[in-house]
């Protein structure tokens, strides 16, 4: 057999090997891949309809009510957030349910830590997430029960194209391969020719072989090409986190002024109230909208496309009550005080981002702290900061409280419904506005969360 048959079987072989193997790998991978975007997806779902329901039936509740009028009212607080995918039970009694089969009989669920079912029933891939959640001392159990039998469906067809292409690459590769490997070996012949000649008698001939090797060139530009497409995929993966950290922040951003948008707003379907309170209310209602419009827009230009911020000499009186106003309803529930010290005219500012750095700290400040203890917000030369009474921060959490998704007591985060993101937004903004944050804090007597400005 000639050597450019044997290399042309050598090379093709390699190259059907390589093929299949990343071919497999890259199934395995985006399999593995796509299935985990799906739970994620399902588990935040789930996460949050489990934290809006507890929170908002926690709030309405009462243990006085009779079980009718829980029930309803439980019911009620679960369709507010629930899809066709949502289950609500209690003491294996179906609440509220739109799937067909019952999601106890595959997922027990009897802790408040998420727990998850997939596997095939009836002829589907069906996915379950379950939590117990726990409303005035009475445990329920909320499922998000999802048909994926569609992502499975769709994993197969692409190992279909999959498969289809790499037969193509293969095809076309062992093609490329003879060509390249016969025109490799062509002044091997032109040196046998010339050799023999010389065999005949011929001795002034001479071997004319010449080659121009490219390879260490396509090196080259291979390497130029891979780190251009690592480059690429490392600014992808950022950017999706920065989105990640976006529509965790605006979601924790809306938190607050929705819940008190949402009691003005059932105060004025539900109670009589008189012309100068609809209008109080209306406004209000119109104001905190405006501020998440214009917030969210600002975010959005901050943290996902890292724009510039554009700070201008804002009133600091002004800043402070509409904190005072934003965070009057939540802080009257928790029968927090909040006291509002300002000695400062002004300060170059988004007073939009501002406000929501002061009301997330005055909101951890009101988290940590007991009814009826008072919060500081006070104002003073170029820095303002915000002091609290209330359970302080272990020295050796406070290097990490800024990080994304970092909360120092899991537990009554969670009960709260933090995320963790409220302090790396604020980290955020402050430093967009070339501002420091400082925060001081002793266990068992307060913290003191400090912004110094530049100027």
């Amino acid at each position: 057999m000639k050597l450019w048959k044997k290399l042309s079987l050598v090379c093709s072989g390699i190259l059907i090997l390589i093929v299949l193997v990343c071919s497999i790998l890259l199934l395995a991978q985006s399999k593995n891949s796509i299935l985990e975007i799906t739970y994620e997806q399902a588990r935040n779902k789930q996460k949050s309809l489990a934290s809006s329901f507890s929170e908002m039936a926690g709030y309405y509740s009462d243990e006085s009510d009779l079980a009718t009028t829980q029930y309803a009212l439980v019911k009620y607080c679960f369709l507010r957030f629930a899809d066709s995918s949502s289950v609500l039970m209690k003491d294996g009694e179906l609440i509220y349910s739109e799937v067909s089969i019952l999601p106890t009989d595959y997922l027990p669920v009897d802790t408040y830590e998420q727990q998850q079912y997939t596997g095939e029933i009836g002829g589907r891939n069906m996915l379950m997430i379950g939590s117990q959640v726990t409303v005035k001392s009475t445990p329920y159990l909320v499922y998000v029960v999802m048909d994926i039998s569609t992502v499975y469906n769709s994993i197969m067809q692409m190992a279909w194209r999959f498969t289809a292409i790499g037969f193509a690459a293969i095809a076309l590769g062992a093609g490329l391969i003879v060509l390249l490997v016969r025109r490799a070996t062509r002044p091997l012949h032109e040196l046998s020719a010339s050799t023999k000649r010389i065999a005949a008698g011929n001795y002034e001939e001479r071997a004319a072989v010449q080659s121009h090797d490219e390879i260490g060139a396509l090196a080259n530009d291979f390497n130029a090409m891979a780190s251009a497409v690592e480059q690429h995929v490392a600014q992808l993966m950022e950017t999706a986190l920065r989105q990640q950290l976006f529509i965790g922040g605006v979601t924790h951003e809306f938190k607050t002024p929705l819940t008190t948008i949402l009691l003005n707003a059932d105060t004025l379907q539900n109670t009589f109230v008189n012309e100068e309170e609809r209008q109080r209310s209306l406004a209000y209602i119109e104001r905190q909208c405006n501020w998440l419009e214009r917030l969210t827009q600002k975010l959005l230009k901050l943290i996902t496309l890292q724009s510039q911020i554009e700070v201008k000499e804002a009133s600091v009186l002004l800043l402070l009550e509409r904190v005072h106003e934003s965070m009057a309803e939540t802080l009257a529930q928790r029968e927090t005080p909040l006291q509002v010290d300002c000695n400062s005219e002004a300060l170059l500012m988004d007073i939009d981002l501002m406000q929501s750095v002061l009301v997330n700290l005055v909101d951890n400040a009101s988290k940590a702290s007991k009814p009826g203890q008072p919060i500081i917000v006070r104002a003073y030369d170029n820095i303002i900061e915000v002091r609290d009474q209330g359970n302080g921060i272990p020295e050796s959490e406070l290097a990490r409280i800024t990080e994304p998704f970092y909360m120092v007591d899991k537990s009554r985060s969670k009960k709260a419904g933090g995320s963790g993101l409220g302090l790396a937004l604020v980290k955020e903004i402050v430093a967009a506005h070339g501002a420091e944050l400082h925060i001081e804090s002793e266990f068992g007597v307060g913290t003191v969360a400090r912004i110094v400005f530049s100027r």
